[in-house]
């Protein structure tokens, strides 16, 4: 009996191991990607937002919660809610249990769907030719300065888009009126419609 015991805490062991370690693989090489490798897209679709994300998510959801991937004890939940007397306690205790699930679901079930999406449309892109357009820019934007986010702002297609940039490539532009520059961007379609950048230039627009 003492055996079987030990036995049964030395796989849960390994398995809280196992899953950790996971966890921080998935987070350390959806990191990566996103700042080495991800292509960066002109456009957007809500197929994404439901196959992509919305769709994943909530079987990841399914599965850690099936699985237990936390090891919580749900048939204790309640009885110890209950007995809590803290109400603030009481209040958040279940939507920071679904947070955790949904975070873990993210990083596990997201990520991935992500990464083999951007994949499909790197090569999707790569079979059409390069569409260069001319847009006006409304707004050069820098949050905090150096370590801030740092954005060139236009129209395209009728949407809001943006241009992530280094603090140097916009600084002289900052103080100057965004109406007299346009932004020239070249780009790929990839699948639905989304567009990666290939390049992209400000020039001035001369006022006569």
């Amino acid at each position: 009996m003492k055996n079987s015991k030990k036995l049964n805490k030395t796989k849960q062991k390994k398995y809280e191991e196992f899953r950790y370690r996971y966890l921080i693989v998935s987070m350390v090489i959806g990191l990566l990607y996103y700042m080495l490798i991800e292509s960066h897209y002109i456009g957007g679709d809500k197929r994404y937002d439901f196959f992509i994300f919305l769709i994943p998510v909530l079987i990841g959801l399914i599965l850690i919660i099936k699985f237990n991937f936390l090891s919580v004890q749900w048939n204790e939940i309640f009885p110890t809610l209950r007995k809590e007397k803290n109400i603030f306690l009481k209040i958040i205790y279940l939507p920071i249990l679904f947070l955790k699930h949904f975070i873990i679901s993210v990083f596990f079930f997201w990520i991935p769907s992500n990464i083999v999406w951007d994949c499909v449309n790197k090569i999707e892109s790569n079979k059409n030719p390069i569409e260069t357009y001319v847009l006006p820019v409304y707004d050069f934007h820098s949050s905090s300065g150096r370590t801030g986010s740092n954005k060139i702002r236009f129209k395209f297609k009728d949407a809001t888009e943006s241009i992530k940039t280094s603090y140097k490539d916009i600084e002289h532009y900052l103080k100057k009126n965004p109406e007299d520059f346009q932004v020239i961007i070249e780009v790929k379609k990839g699948i639905w419609n989304y567009y990666i950048l290939e390049s992209w230039n400000v020039k001035e627009v001369l006022n006569n």
